[in-house]
């Protein structure tokens, strides 16, 4: 097992190729794109972001508008079955509502590869879990089935 290493942009672009993780950067923020969880219906974007004190993998799912209150009476269940993810709504007038999806990983002390990959491992498998859950719920904009309203599952 590797020393635990200080965290750079440079160290976890590194990392993510050689944990065979796809990745890429755009001009307009300071993360790194992950396409393996973009390509989910009803994900807005996901990135992986390096913080002062560690890190923060963060994905935005798209909210119907009428899934907002059954979503809202749902999410402590979500954040229950899902420990190491924290998930609230956002809702801003101009936008569609959104889903975030957050996980993350303290790393002021520094990280190994294999905490590193540890990590994203999870924290991508469980985001797929609650990406399904939410799908299955109707809550996302993604084709669903016509019959089910929002949560019907768990009120009936």
């Amino acid at each position: 097992m590797s020393s635990p290493k200080s965290l750079t942009l440079a160290t976890l672009e590194e990392w993510l190729t050689r944990s065979r993780v796809e990745f890429h950067t755009c001009d307009q923020c300071a993360g790194l794109h992950l396409p393996a969880l973009q390509d989910i219906e009803g994900v807005i974007d996901s990135r992986l972001f390096l913080e002062t004190w560690g890190l923060l993998l963060t994905t935005e799912l798209e909210i119907r508008p009428m899934a907002l209150l059954p979503l809202a009476a749902d999410l402590g269940r979500l954040n229950m079955d899902y420990p190491t993810l924290k998930l609230f709504q956002d809702v801003v007038d101009d936008a569609t509502p959104q889903l975030v999806v957050a996980g993350i990983q303290l790393g002021g002390a520094g990280l190994t590869l294999e905490q590193f990959a540890g990590y994203v491992s999870a924290t991508v498998s469980a985001t797929r879990q609650v990406a399904e859950e939410c799908l299955q719920l109707n809550y996302l904009f993604a084709p669903a089935d016509p019959e089910l309203a929002p949560g019907s599952r768990a009120l009936h």
